[in-house]
């Protein structure tokens, strides 16, 4: 009668491990779909993302041309008042120096951000050396 729980019993156990096995395999195959899905998805955001550069960069080259073109009309013609042209030249200044602005404070919060992280480095090798000035004092 032993034998017959045992066998049961192992019956019982066979049976559970195999609807782990089977819930297992489910899983995996959720899984997979869904890798295959956020693969897709990846496919697609980098194909946008490089539509995206392509049009920026089509754009600043554009903005570069038209940006010349205005500055070769304004200062070659002659039909063009000096005041005016003194005016579009302190706009362009004005603009220039804003671009050169904002690049300069981008530049300034990098190097505050390297400051601080290399402070922190700093930091942790003075306790590094103190630490071991007090192991060799002890």
């Amino acid at each position: 009668m032993d034998e017959a729980m045992n066998f049961n019993r192992t019956e019982s156990d066979w049976q559970g491990l195999v609807s782990e096995y089977l819930v297992c395999k489910r899983k995996l195959e959720s899984k997979k779909e869904a890798l295959l899905i956020l693969s897709k998805e990846l496919d697609t955001c980098q194909q946008e993302r490089d539509q995206y550069k392509l049009m920026a960069n089509q754009l600043r080259e554009r903005h570069q041309s038209l940006k010349k073109k205005y500055r070769e009309l304004i200062d070659g013609d002659p039909s063009i008042p000096p005041e005016k042209r003194k005016q579009a030249n302190l706009a362009q200044l004005l603009s220039d120096s804003r671009d050169r602005n904002k690049h300069l404070g981008e530049e300034i919060k990098e190097l505050q951000q390297r400051l601080g992280e290399i402070q922190g480095d700093n930091k942790g090798s003075r306790r590094k050396e103190m630490k071991v000035l007090l192991l060799l004092w002890h």
